[in-house]
């Protein structure tokens, strides 16, 4: 179905394999779809794998949970941060993920030594490694971090 007048300059196709559904229910919905995946690309919009509100739908069901998942570390990592708890997810990642270091890689543990900077203070309170338990697809190793 191709509908003319929703705010673009060439009509918008809609393809359906549901040869019961109206033409208005399946524009009501995509519409609450398009709304929904626009949110979410707007509030993580540096880190989803395509960009959710483009106009080629591809892979939509992983892009859209793998941005759920990382939204929500994200909110987990501001949670723990004093004073980040209503941080923006790029500038959590900019401050705080997007750092220098070292990762080593041990017998019974993995530790990442942080480079030297400003928020490690921030960091080391959080105690982001605490009560972490082994994981299974790093051999059931520990992650711990090395502050300088």
């Amino acid at each position: 179905m191709a509908v003319a007048g929703l705010g673009r300059e060439e009509p918008t196709l809609f393809l359906s394999n549901n040869i019961a559904v109206t033409a208005r229910d399946l524009i009501t919905r995509s519409t609450g779809r398009n709304g929904v995946e626009d949110a979410l690309g707007i509030s993580v919009n540096f880190f989803h794998l395509d960009c959710l509100a483009s106009e080629v739908r591809l892979n939509v069901d992983l892009d859209v949970a793998l941005t759920v998942l990382a939204h929500g570390c994200y909110r987990w990592l501001a949670s723990k941060l004093r004073g980040f708890d209503k941080a923006k997810p790029k500038q959590l990642s900019r401050r705080f993920v997007e750092t220098g270091g070292l990762v080593e890689v041990q017998a019974e543990r993995i530790v990442v030594h942080f480079d030297k900077r400003s928020h490690n203070p921030l960091l080391r309170e959080a105690t982001l490694d605490a009560d972490c338990p082994p994981i299974p697809w790093l051999g059931h190793r520990l992650v711990t971090f090395d502050y300088p």
